[in-house]
């Protein structure tokens, strides 16, 4: 057990106050000025032991190889997306739903996650996004996250089970999507969307689609560290891990990781597409590359040593030197897929408070 929590004779989950004093100490912390990320509100949750890596993150990266291979094996690499170590939290007053979707002549499953007392007539949705490569993930692996941010927000939470590539290729997924977005549109008034890693990006392809299809205007757009940009140059600037400060005995760890993420990078794309010719540019495939006055408010959320860090603010800055909206939280410590931590490291409830804020 680490020790940010222990584990009550009755199996709820209690914090203890290391924790809490860590939660209260990230909660209020204010906006900075970044010269880099212009028109962007930025605010840095580091850590006080700045530029270093959270142990319980650091612990699982510490033993990565100076060239990290990964397996081009599909079970492998789906069991790898699986969220290991998650603390099971009761949350007593949440009611998850299974449903269905039949628009766009599709059947798509998703999970309705609410409050107990929020009539599922609320206003507010939030349709979200599962991560996993396109290739992984589960929305059940959204239920430890989303059940805590259902504690906090003021609507109802759609979580989509989309068809995953590559039995389910660029654009199925998407469209699958898409049809929950419909089906929220039609019973909600104020639609968000959200999602972590590939989802965050395949969330802001299918906001592209529904403004340009006129189904509905996207209220908040919520991405938790999403990939933003297919193909691109992996020597580039958008990956070049020396311009992160980190602890110096931990430069080769970050460094790995980065390498590592170069090949999931190419991996990922190419299980999305499926050997099918696609124009790598396109701005439904990466968002980079988009519009950005069709994204007008944004909340990105993203770790210190993520290695979509560069490419997450190159993104959010291009959206607020469009004159839209732009919020960038950065949390020190944190590399990707920090929501899985979440119930063991204070820094993901706080990002799952940020969002419930921006939703409320």
């Amino acid at each position: 057990m680490n020790s940010y929590f222990s584990l009550a004779k009755d199996g709820n989950v209690m914090m203890d106050n290391d924790y809490n004093i860590e939660l209260s100490r990230l909660n209020q912390i204010e906006s900075v000025d970044i010269p880099h990320l212009k028109n962007v509100q930025m605010i840095v949750k580091d850590r006080v032991d700045s530029h270093s890596y959270d142990p319980i993150v650091y612990d699982h990266l510490k033993n990565l190889s100076d060239e990290p291979h990964l397996s081009n094996d599909l079970l492998e690499l789906r069991a790898g997306t699986a969220p290991k170590d998650v603390p099971n939290i009761p949350y007593p007053d949440v009611k998850v739903d299974i449903k269905y979707t039949n628009e766009l002549g599709r059947r798509v499953r998703y999970m309705r996650i609410y409050r107990k007392d929020n009539s599922t007539s609320s206003q507010k949705a939030l349709v979200y996004l599962h991560g996993g490569a396109y290739y992984g993930g589960t929305v059940e692996d959204t239920l430890p996250f989303l059940r805590h941010l259902a504690t906090k927000f003021n609507g109802i939470i759609y979580s989509v089970d989309y068809g995953l590539a590559p039995e389910n290729p660029y654009p199925s997924g998407l469209e699958d999507c898409l049809a929950v977005l419909i089906e929220a549109s039609n019973n909600h008034s104020q639609v968000s969307i959200a999602g972590d890693s590939a989802g965050a990006s395949m969330a802001l392809g299918v906001s592209q689609l529904s403004h340009t299809m006129g189904i509905c205007n996207i209220y908040k757009h919520i991405l938790f560290y999403p990939t933003v940009v297919h193909g691109s140059n992996h020597e580039g600037s958008l990956w070049n891990d020396h311009l992160i400060p980190v602890n110096d005995e931990q430069r080769r760890t970050l460094h790995n990781n980065y390498s590592q993420f170069k090949e999931l990078d190419k991996i990922m794309t190419d299980f999305y597409i499926a050997g099918n010719n696609r124009d790598l540019s396109a701005p439904i495939l990466s968002p980079l590359y988009a519009d950005p006055m069709t994204f007008k408010k944004i909340l990105v959320m993203t770790g210190e040593f993520d290695p979509f860090r560069l490419q997450d603010e190159a993104f959010v800055q291009k959206v607020g030197m469009a004159g839209c909206e732009a919020k960038y939280i950065r949390y020190g410590g944190l590399g990707h897929a920090f929501l899985n931590y979440v119930g063991r490291i204070p820094a993901v409830e706080d990002a799952l408070n940020e969002c419930a804020l921006a939703l409320n």
